[in-house]
């Protein structure tokens, strides 16, 4: 575990939600230059599974720690980007659906987008 890596868990730790590759930076007190360094180091707890990717629809993206062979879906503001869990997952009835028709090595990614309750007000 380097200094980075630490860093880095540290600052998406004490955010509690999800955050922006840019926000764990700042939060981690990294140079702008290390942005490459963070965006490594997040694939390298991706593919660990102790961390979701957060897909937002102009092809951006949050991440957010998760133990590890969790996931969750989220509710998404268009305006903000505050990202809310759900609790609830479709993902296994898919996946069954998918294995019946001859599907293997199936994944799934369900998020919905919407305007928040404060963002509306604002509007």
């Amino acid at each position: 575990m380097t200094k980075k890596r630490v860093q880095i868990l540290t600052a998406m730790e004490a955010c509690n939600r999800p955050v922006s590759a840019e926000e764990i930076r700042k939060l981690a007190g990294l140079p702008r230059s290390d942005l490459v360094t963070v965006y490594r180091n997040l694939e390298t707890f991706e593919a660990i599974k102790a961390l979701q990717r957060i897909p937002l629809e102009r092809g951006t993206q949050l991440f957010e720690l998760t133990a590890p062979g969790e996931h969750y879906h989220h509710l998404i503001c268009r305006v903000c980007h505050k990202a809310e869990r759900l609790d609830l997952c479709f993902g296994g009835e898919v996946e069954d659906q998918a294995t019946a028709r001859g599907y293997t090595g199936i994944a799934h990614l369900l998020e919905v987008y919407g305007v928040c309750g404060a963002c509306a007000d604002v509007a």
